[in-house]
């Protein structure tokens, strides 16, 4: 069976090394200050100074986009890289990784990073 690595962190406060396992991911749904729809806060505390770490905020329609993106993936791994149709849907897939990251940049103004 093989082993997990998990990635070891540095808290830039306390400087305590530790591993991102799964169990320290916590998510917090806030009401949404820019429209009326719920946003998820995915984060992580320093287990020793309880410093938090945002990793990302997602509402519906970074959820929509990540499901998107995932059948993108699928459809292109059958697709050989130089294929027209493969350049397409990477193009797609880039479009809306970047919606997603401008709309959580947008998140993490309003409520913190």
């Amino acid at each position: 069976m093989a082993t997990i690595k998990y990635k070891v962190i540095k808290c830039d406060e306390c400087n305590h090394e530790f591993k991102l396992k799964p169990k320290i991911m916590k998510v917090k749904t806030i009401n949404n200050q820019i429209n009326s729809e719920s946003v998820d806060r995915h984060y992580f505390l320093c287990p020793k100074c309880k410093h938090r770490y945002v990793v990302m905020y997602q509402d519906q329609k970074i959820k929509d986009n990540l499901k998107s993106m995932e059948l993108i993936r699928q459809k292109a791994s059958e697709l050989k890289v130089n294929d027209i149709r493969y350049e397409r849907l990477a193009l797609e897939h880039n479009k809306l990784k970047q919606q997603n990251l401008n709309q959580s940049r947008a998140y993490k103004r309003v409520y913190g990073s």
